[in-house]
Parts: C-alpha cells; sequence; structure tokens
C-alpha cells in the first residue's frame, strides 16, 4: 500500500526516526541466542527460513535480525505503514497484506519471495488473539518449502504496553535472550486437518521458546548479581 501523497512525508519521518531509535537502544543491549543447532537444521533443507515469532518481539527481531535481507508480512493497516517505513531502514523488505486484508496476495507474495530470501511472520499478528497462530504461516511454508523456524525473546528488564500483543519495549543495557525452536517442515499435500496440527504444533513450541529463554534470563539476572 502507498500512502497518500500528503502523509508520505510523515510516514518517511517517522519511519527514519523510528529506526535510528531501534538502533541506539538495541546497540545498548546484550543478546544470547539459545539452541542455534534448530537455525542450521532449518536451513539444511532449503538454504533459507521463515523466521516466526509473536508480535510482542517485534522491536528486539528488528535489531537483533537487521541489515539481513529478510522479507517481511506487514499489514496494510495505517500502524503497519509505519512499520514498513521503519524496517525499511533497517534492511528489511515489506509484503503489505494479512490473513485478513489483502491475505490472498500477501501470502502468494510472501511463498513467492522465499525462492530467494529468508521470511519473517508475526505469527499471531496483526491483531491477534495474543499468542494465537494464524494459519498463514502454514500455507506460505507449504508454498515456498521453507521451514518454519520458531523463535521467542525474553528480557530481564523491559517495558509492557499496554497493546493486544503486550507489546515488549527492553530497556537500555537489559540483557536479552533468543531461544530457537525445533523447525517445522510443511509437506506440499498437507491440507486440513493436518495444517491445523501443524498450527497448533508451531504454537506449543513457541510457548516452549518463551519458557527457555525466560528461565535463561533469569540465571543471567542471578548471576550478576
Amino acid at each position: 500500500m502507498t500512502p497518500p501523497v500528503e502523509h508520505a512525508a510523515l510516514f518517511s519521518l517517522i519511519g527514519m526516526a523510528g529506526a535510528g531509535l531501534v538502533t541506539a537502544l538495541g546497540h545498548t543491549l546484550s543478546v544470547r541466542f539459545l539452541h542455534p543447532e534448530y537455525v542450521e537444521q532449518a536451513r539444511t533443507h532449503a538454504g533459507r527460513v521463515i523466521y516466526a515469532f509473536w508480535h510482542e518481539g517485534l522491536l528486539v527481531a528488528t535489531y537483533v535480525f537487521r541489515h539481513r535481507g529478510i522479507r517481511v508480512l506487514v499489514s496494510q493497516h495505517r500502524d503497519g505503514e509505519y512499520i514498513s517505513q521503519t524496517i525499511e531502514r533497517m534492511g528489511y523488505t515489506t509484503v503489505r497484506g494479512s490473513t485478513t486484508r489483502g491475505g490472498t496476495a500477501a501470502l502468494f507474495g510472501m511463498a513467492a519471495a522465499g525462492r530467494t530470501a529468508d521470511l519473517g511472520i508475526t505469527v499471531d499478528g496483526p491483531r491477534g488473539p495474543r499468542h494465537q497462530a494464524q494459519p498463514g504461516v502454514c500455507h506460505i511454508a507449504r508454498r515456498s518449502g521453507l521451514p518454519i523456524l520458531p523463535f521467542a525473546v525474553a528480557c530481564s528488564r523491559q517495558k509492557r504496553l499496554s497493546s493486544w500483543d503486550r507489546f515488549i519495549v527492553p530497556l537500555p543495557f537489559a540483557r536479552v535472550t533468543i531461544a530457537f525452536g525445533e523447525p517445522i517442515l510443511v509437506p506440499p499435500k498437507c491440507r486440513g486437518e493436518s495444517v491445523e496440527a501443524l498450527r497448533l504444533e508451531l504454537e506449543q513450541r513457541l510457548h516452549t521458546a518463551i519458557h527457555v529463554a525466560t528461565e535463561d534470563v533469569g540465571d543471567r539476572q542471578r548471576d550478576k548479581s
């Protein structure tokens, strides 16, 4: 979606400021990755992956995975334009749409983008329900042949916004853990109940990743003290 001409300069300015703020904050964070072997396992299938995570971790993920050419699915809502303008300045490219608006075209666009790039999807976005994976990521995986690589974010010091996703804003100099989960392959002929089973499995692996990441952050805090 292209913003109206009268709003384009404002969106651009907000995007520039947002990218600067995210980068400045990110430089203060101490980031650790858990279970990177799952990344290597996923890449053995097609060389590329679909990063799948909860919408609450978007700010942290945007900083951590910047400038890798990842293609990201972003909502067509107005707030999606702010996000798009910000992350494109941090080395991402975007496909606009969701499972509710522009859904079919967006799913096809993301699957096609998977031929040449890693993909990134907030699987409970853009509007929730929180921590409930939408089936769109499974359809993208089926069409693209790419494995779904779940990961979760935890921070030692953070602010939770009062939004539907309880968005995480890490405080400066926080310890951050990114925990990967075991990748999920969606067979080309997967349909109906099989897709639902994999969607539920993705949810479970994301919940496990949150638990692992949160425990690690707690351990790091105790070690500090």
